[in-house]
């Protein structure tokens, strides 16, 4: 009985590591992610930009919301009208 015993007791410890190695591969695959990303700085500034580009955006269309009306190169000039005053 007591074979059967430390033999299940083994069991159970060999799959709780097999987890905790389960756990700290996917912890190294996240850091690898994180790392990887802080070393693409053109990706990141990207992402800035974009984000950027997307909130002036939508304040200059708060500010302005009849400039969808206007052509392209219409909205330029009279944007830069509308910051010279």
């Amino acid at each position: 009985m007591d074979a059967t015993r430390d033999r299940t007791a083994e069991d159970i410890r060999v799959a709780e590591i097999r987890l905790e190695i389960e756990i700290l591969r996917l912890r190294i695959v996240e850091t690898i992610d994180a790392l990887e990303y802080k070393a693409d700085v053109p990706a990141r500034l990207a992402d800035v930009l974009s984000a950027t580009a997307s909130n002036v955006a939508a304040r200059v269309s708060q500010r302005f919301p009849s400039s969808s009306r206007v052509p392209k190169e219409g909205k330029e000039a009279a944007l830069g009208a509308r910051i010279r005053e």
